[in-house]
């Protein structure tokens, strides 16, 4: 069974304030996504990204997956699956977070999938790196989950 999920990404009040800290230069800064919000309608990830002191610009894209009932892996939704690369900070600063809004059409007839984000950062300390959304961080804006059911 092939459920379409609809994804329309659309910025949330604060989905694309990047979080400036103090100056370091270690890249010392946490490294994590997280689910930060989830309705049957909107799923938010947010993903912290380290610095290192240099000038470059630190910048991610979200994608979000769900589950598959049929084989159990994580697929990319159908529609608008990722979002457009976001700006999360000058690398200078400890670490730069960011986020961004899925839109959904909820699921009819009963039917509830499980979904995911997972981040692709670039200009962080090490170069750049995938991070799939984990539960437990302490993100600067909303809740922290690593799925949630739609």
């Amino acid at each position: 069974m092939r459920r379409t999920l609809i994804a329309t990404a659309l910025v949330a009040g604060l989905a694309t304030v990047a979080v400036a800290h103090a100056q370091t230069g270690g890249g010392s800064g946490p490294k994590w996504a997280t689910v930060n919000s989830c309705t049957p309608t909107e799923v938010g990830v947010r993903a912290s990204l380290p610095g290192d002191g240099s000038s470059r610009r630190m910048r991610v894209r979200f994608t979000v997956q769900y589950r598959s009932p049929s084989t159990g892996a994580w697929v990319p939704v159908a529609g608008v699956p990722s979002s457009p690369w976001i700006d999360a900070s000058s690398a200078r600063y400890e670490y730069g977070q960011a986020g961004w809004t899925f839109q959904f059409d909820p699921p009819g007839g009963g039917n509830h999938y499980r979904v995911r984000g997972v981040a692709q950062m670039r200009g962080i300390s090490g170069g750049s790196a995938t991070v799939v959304t984990r539960g437990g961080v302490a993100s600067d804006v909303g809740g922290s989950a690593a799925s949630c059911r739609l």
